[in-house]
């Protein structure tokens, strides 16, 4: 499955609710400038076999991003800093059971058309591929600014890692450091 649904060099641009001739509620994975792909599995899935391989936990993830901008369900998700998915609205379901909700990595958002019917849009991918969603123009703008503010706090969070190692590694050895060195080179020595 993991094969199928992210591979290295691969941006993932959406992930797109659709029913299929052969699977029934499908999941289409369209990336960026490199085609797309049909999954047998629903949005959900695959959404949590992807933050599996990114080793995120979606529900963690959720609260978190949620807290910050004062929304549940419509957080962004933070693979990494180039991939953070929107959730939008996709599609109209059939049945109770389909869900109606896709993702959208806004990084790759080139701009966002308004179909003119109600609150119908067209995103518009960075390789010219449109994506249609039931949003309006102004909640996409929204999602997309909310996802630019998740993407500012986690280069802050990573910079602030980065300080905290830097101050680690600039520190003095204290005699604890260096005792436990001593015991590990003598603990190698009495292998040798």
């Amino acid at each position: 499955m993991s094969e199928q649904v992210c591979t290295a060099k691969k941006v993932i641009a959406a992930l797109v609710p659709c029913y299929h001739n052969n699977y029934g509620n499908a999941t289409e994975i369209i990336y960026l400038g490199k085609g797309s792909s049909i999954v047998p599995r629903t949005v959900k899935t695959v959404l949590k076999n992807i933050a599996k391989e990114y080793a995120i936990d979606i529900k963690a993830s959720r609260e978190k991003y949620g807290k910050l901008l004062g929304c549940g369900r419509a957080a962004p998700i933070p693979l990494d800093r180039e991939t953070i998915l929107i959730p939008l609205k996709m599609r109209r379901v059939i049945s109770k059971n389909d869900s109606a909700r896709g993702y959208i990595n806004c990084l790759t958002v080139k701009d966002v058309e308004d179909k003119g019917e109600g609150n119908t849009c067209l995103v518009v991918l960075r390789d010219d591929r449109t994506v249609k969603c039931l949003h309006s123009k102004r909640n996409i703008k929204q999602h997309i600014n909310n996802c630019y503010l998740v993407r500012t706090k986690l280069s802050e969070a990573s910079e602030a890692d980065g300080q905290l190692a830097e101050d680690y590694l600039n520190c003095p050895a204290t005699k604890s450091d260096i005792a436990m060195l001593l015991k590990e080179i003598r603990e190698l020595g009495e292998k040798m």
